[in-house]
């Protein structure tokens, strides 16, 4: 590795999110670096996964992991019911558990959450209800704050927003970083995160994780909660 390639580094592992620009000033504090040559060896430690793109011209340092969900076999069984009845519709699916890592207050969430077009969210109520499971639909925070136990094997069905930040993981659709910690602001089911807890998730996930700050955006824009983001991002350094 050469002098430049080191000095990206270093400046980037100094750095939590910063732009191409901003490096192009720290090199050319000791040498007259070409902005063309900058972006070679930015993509060149892109792909060599030692710094990552966070969003377009920001870079963060690749010893982050990748936010994958776990997905179980109930996850995958209850995945199958619906995709074989419902072939149509679609399905995202999460377990509140994920989340676990990143609170600052202990609280145990084993919740299935399977969201899918408004349309179709009884017809999965009913069907999962057919098939024995614990399952609710839409329930509102006095539902579950009085009713329901978040540490038991309850399923909740919920609305799936318009252009969600998803991918497939295992065979299930699954919900992007960034979608889940824009969801956790908005979404009455986790009104135990609402508020200051749901700083610090977005805090501990930014320490652990690459964020698509760009992505997370786009969408806290249409949940109509991007205000609110960009002031927590801003106070962490995103």
């Amino acid at each position: 590795m050469n002098v430049i390639e080191n000095n990206i580094l270093s400046f980037v592992q100094s750095n939590i999110n910063c732009s191409a620009q901003d490096i192009l000033a720290h090199l050319n504090k000791d040498e007259n670096i070409p902005k063309t040559t900058l972006y070679w060896y930015l993509n060149k430690l892109t792909k060599e996964n030692k710094i990552s793109r966070v969003s377009r011209g920001h870079y963060t340092i690749a010893e982050k992991k990748p936010f994958i969900p776990e997905v179980n076999q109930r996850m995958k069984q209850v995945n199958e019911i619906l995709r074989k009845a419902l072939p149509f519709a679609t399905f995202c699916l999460y377990l509140g558990s994920d989340l676990s890592p990143y609170l600052h207050n202990i609280a145990t969430n084993n919740v299935l959450y399977v969201e899918t077009e408004r349309d179709s969210c009884e017809a999965a109520f009913n069907l999962l209800k057919a098939q024995g499971f614990t399952v609710y639909v839409r329930p509102d925070k006095e539902m579950i704050y009085h009713y329901i136990d978040l540490a038991g094997d309850a399923i909740f069905v919920k609305a799936l927003s318009s252009e969600s930040p998803v991918f497939v993981h295992e065979g299930v659709t699954v919900p992007t970083l960034e979608k889940m910690l824009v969801d956790i602001r908005v979404d009455e089911d986790f009104y135990y995160l609402h508020g200051s807890e749901a700083f610090y998730v977005l805090r501990n996930a930014a320490e652990r994780n690459v964020i698509n700050v760009s992505k997370m955006m786009r969408y806290a824009r249409r949940r109509h909660i991007d205000t609110e983001l960009q002031k927590d991002l801003n106070e962490i350094g995103l």
